[in-house]
């Protein structure tokens, strides 16, 4: 029994590298209606975090999962810093759109306000889900072997390839470039490992930053998919790029030691 529990332990980050991808492409090819396939693709992550913590550390691994989410004691800084870059990601899009004449003006789009707040839901409860699985489980153990930017690069790669089940004929992105997805998820990843990094392992601040960047999107009004694919790739990766500057491979001012919530176990 033991033999099989340290196995598991033993694979566990490729395994949820591997399952995580492959099953997500496949949920396109299911009979799922188109506006049910990104939620059903959002529950991959947590449900597959949640079933290798069961099987790896017990109830109480398990336990202490489910309570990232909940751990809102963080310096009121970093909330300002998550939604101030979430706002400052879509705003600078419209900018850039604006100064290269794809648009004419900074607009909002015409959504009555129930729709409002049905898209922040939405955007929470993916935020929620997606984070669970891919910060809350899996970057706390990559961190503990690897720098924080080559974690952050490891997540990246497939958390980008996932939404590309999104672009083919029929689902809800069909018809945007593949090159931009993967590029722009790669620098979120940058940046939501920096604040996981920052704040000590809270969870709280990059579901708010990954919640609020897709919710701000409703400022990007105007602009065709193509546009909106290549600027949101560029202003998250020169986000990335400036972060990476500043505070090094490790994502952090100075070096520290690596907190508790840190080891793989």
């Amino acid at each position: 029994m033991s033999t099989g529990r340290t196995t598991i332990e033993r694979i566990s980050t490729p395994l949820f590298l591997i399952l995580t991808p492959l099953i997500s492409l496949a949920i396109p090819f299911t009979p799922l209606p188109v506006e049910a396939t990104p939620l059903v693709m959002v529950l991959v992550p947590a449900l597959l975090a949640l079933l290798l913590t069961a099987m790896t550390g017990g109830r109480e691994s398990l336990r202490a999962l489910l309570r990232k989410p909940f751990q809102w004691r963080v310096g009121f800084k970093w909330y300002a810093i998550a939604l101030g870059l979430a706002f400052g990601t879509r705003l600078a899009m419209s900018l850039l759109a604006l100064g290269m004449g794809w648009i004419p003006a900074i607009r909002v789009r015409p959504w009555p306000p129930q729709l409002f707040i049905i898209f922040g839901i939405m955007t929470i409860f993916g935020a929620v889900m997606e984070e669970l699985g891919w910060r809350g489980y899996l970057l706390q153990r990559l961190l503990a072997h690897r720098p924080a930017l080559v974690s952050a690069l490891i997540i990246g790669v497939p958390w980008g390839v996932i939404h590309l089940g999104l672009l083919l004929p029929g689902q809800m992105n069909a018809g945007a470039p593949w090159l931009p997805i993967i590029l722009q998820l790669i620098g979120l990843s940058v940046t939501i490992t920096w604040l996981f990094v920052q704040t000590r392992g809270n969870l709280v601040i990059p579901i708010l930053y990954h919640a609020g960047q897709s919710y701000f999107a409703f400022f990007d009004e105007g602009l065709t998919v193509t546009q909106s694919a290549w600027l949101f790739t560029a202003v998250t990766l020169g986000l990335a790029c400036i972060l990476i500057l500043i505070s090094g491979v490790e994502l952090q001012r100075r070096p520290a030691k690596k907190p508790a919530m840190l080891d793989a176990r």
